[in-house]
């Protein structure tokens, strides 16, 4: 148990030494990181009082510690123009601001895809396995069979009439029979794997773009952030994160 902790925290470890076991390859899914551009002679208290705003809300703490501000956000609110990331640090030095934050939601809506297309393999191998081949040859023989038999040239029995029983409809069409014997198949699966995977590209792209081009006017004072902002028009996120905070 030992061993495995020891191997799990090598792995975890955003300074690990060595780049194959961490994640520094892959963590550009659920990571955003940029750089903006500040006045190198300003303090970085005052840099970092711009963007106060931005952290004073509810659900969420901060801490500045130098150059360095860090912060947490445990179920945000929608309209938190920051919801959709969990957590991260911006610092200052050399006349920049570099940040570097974190998105559970950006991580599950990756991971999703993937889920869906074991969930739809799952789907048809069971199937495969209820309906082996020669047992669905026989219930497509049997159907075909039962397809031969018009119901309303089957006689009624006179109990039947005496009770005054209903004629037997007629069969249903096509369509509604193939609806109901459709067999499961991956299209579906596909399907969602595809809206995911879509939400995924917009939100990586667009929420980077919206959060720098934020801490940009910000930063430089040509945007105040308020309830009647600009930015209220199109600084909603593309997902709205409600997860804890993601290591890594």
């Amino acid at each position: 148990m030992r061993a495995l902790a020891a191997s799990t925290r090598a792995l975890v470890l955003p300074n690990a030494k060595d780049d194959l076991v961490n994640l520094s390859y892959i963590d550009w899914i659920w990571r955003i990181k940029g750089r903006v551009d500040v006045d190198p002679s300003e303090p970085p208290a005052q840099a970092f009082g711009k963007l106060e705003d931005l952290f004073r809300k509810p659900n969420t703490t901060y801490q500045v510690d130098g150059d360095t501000l860090t912060f947490t956000k445990r179920n945000p609110l929608p309209q938190d123009k920051m919801s959709i990331f969990d957590r991260g640090t911006l610092s200052i030095s050399n006349g920049a601001m570099l940040y570097d934050m974190t998105s559970r939601a950006l991580l599950a809506c990756f991971i999703a895809p993937l889920f869906f297309y074991a969930l739809g393999h799952a789907g048809v191998a069971i199937d495969n396995w209820r309906n082996p081949p020669e047992v669905a040859k026989a219930k497509a023989e049997a159907a075909k069979k039962r397809s031969l038999v018009k119901p309303e040239d089957v006689p009624m029995h006179p109990v039947d009439k005496l009770l005054g029983a209903p004629v037997p409809e007629k069969k249903k069409d096509g369509s509604e029979i193939g609806k109901r014997n459709r067999k499961p198949s991956m299209q579906t699966a596909y399907i969602y794997m595809g809206i995911f995977f879509a939400l995924w590209i917009a939100g990586r792209l667009l929420e980077h773009k919206l959060i720098h081009g934020r801490f940009r006017r910000m930063l430089h004072g040509d945007e105040a952030v308020s309830a009647h902002g600009a930015l209220d028009e199109t600084g909603a996120s593309v997902g709205m994160g409600n997860a804890s905070p993601l290591s890594g």
